[in-house]
C-alpha cells in the first residue's frame, strides 16, 4: 500500500503545484505591476514564507537538519533561484512564443539528465509522453514563433537546463526540498529588487501581488519541490507544462480574451499526454 501511495502522493504534489503557477499571468495581469517590481515581491514573498516554516513549522516537513549546511540543499536552492533569473532575463530578450517552446524542452532535460546522473532509465511510455507534451507546445506556438533572437533563446534554454537539473538533483538526493524555495526566491527577489527599486511602480491592485507572494508562490515551489521524491523527474517536468495550456483558459475565463485554435488543440494534446501517462505510472504500482 504504501509502495502505491508514493507515486500518488506525488503527482497530486505536482498537480498542485503546475495548476498554482498556471495561475500566475492571469494574477500578473490583474496585480498590474511592473515585471521588476512583482518578480521582487514574489520571491521575498515565498522566501518569508517557506523561511518561517523552515523556523516554526520544521515538525511538518523532513527537511534536512542544517539545510544551509547540507549540500544537496543548497544546491537546488541555487539552481531554482537561477532558473527564475534565466526566465525573468529570456521574459524581455526574446518572444513569449520562442519561450514557450523552449521550456518545452524541461522533461526531456529532466530525463536525459536523470538517466545519466542517477541511472533511472526512462521508460518508453514517458519518452511517448515527453515527445507528445512537446508536440502540443509547438501546435500552440505554431504561428509566432521568431528568429533573430538568438541571446533570448539562449536563456530560456539555460532556464530549462537549469529547472530540469535542480529537479533531477532533488530525485537523486532522495531528501524533502520542499522548503528550497526559501532559499532559491530569496536569490531571485534579491535580483529584481534594484530593479524595482529604480523603477519605483507601485502596482495598481497590490492585493493580487501580496496573494502571488505569499500565497501562490510558496505553495507551488512547494509542491515542485516535494513532488520529485516521490515520482521521477521527468514526470514532475511534465506538469510545468499546465502553465503553458491552462494560462490561456484562465485569461478566457477572467478577461473574455477567447484562446486560439491552436492553444485548444496544443493544451488537450499536452493534457492527453499527462493524464495518460500519471495513469499508466499509477497502475504499474
Amino acid at each position: 500500500m504504501q509502495a502505491q501511495r508514493k507515486p500518488l502522493t506525488g503527482i497530486l504534489l505536482a498537480l498542485v503545484g503546475g495548476l498554482v503557477i498556471s495561475l500566475d499571468i492571469p494574477v500578473i495581469r490583474l496585480g498590474d505591476a511592473s515585471p521588476w517590481m512583482f518578480i521582487a515581491c514574489r520571491g521575498l514573498g515565498m522566501s518569508f514564507v517557506l523561511g518561517m516554516i523552515m523556523l516554526f513549522g520544521r515538525r511538518l516537513t523532513d527537511t534536512p537538519p542544517r539545510p544551509f549546511h547540507d549540500p544537496d540543499f543548497v544546491t537546488v536552492g541555487v539552481l531554482y533561484g537561477v532558473s527564475s533569473i534565466l526566465f525573468t532575463t529570456a521574459v524581455f530578450t526574446t518572444s513569449t512564443a520562442n519561450l514557450v517552446f523552449i521550456l518545452a524542452f524541461n522533461p526531456l532535460i529532466a530525463a536525459l539528465f536523470a538517466w545519466w546522473l542517477i541511472g533511472e532509465r526512462p521508460s518508453l511510455i514517458t519518452w511517448i509522453a515527453i515527445s507528445l507534451t512537446m508536440l502540443g507546445v509547438g501546435v500552440i506556438v505554431s504561428d509566432g514563433v521568431e528568429t533573430g533572437l538568438a541571446f533570448g533563446n539562449v536563456l530560456a534554454l539555460l532556464t530549462a537546463i537549469a529547472l530540469g537539473l535542480s529537479i533531477v538533483k532533488t530525485r537523486q538526493s532522495g531528501k524533502d526540498m520542499s522548503l528550497a524555495g526559501t532559499l532559491g526566491g530569496l536569490i531571485a527577489g534579491l535580483f529584481a529588487l534594484p530593479m524595482a527599486i529604480l523603477t519605483a511602480e507601485w502596482p495598481n491592485a497590490p492585493q493580487w501581488v501580496v496573494l502571488n507572494a505569499l500565497i501562490m508562490a510558496p505553495v507551488g515551489a512547494f509542491a515542485l519541490s516535494l513532488a520529485p521524491r516521490y515520482i521521477p523527474a521527468p514526470q514532475v517536468a511534465m506538469f510545468f507544462l499546465l502553465e503553458t495550456i491552462l494560462a490561456p483558459i484562465w485569461v478566457w475565463l477572467i478577461f473574455a480574451e477567447t484562446p486560439s485554435t491552436q492553444s485548444l488543440i496544443g493544451g488537450a494534446i499536452v493534457l492527453g499526454a499527462i493524464t495518460v501517462h500519471s495513469a499508466v505510472q499509477l497502475r504499474r504500482h
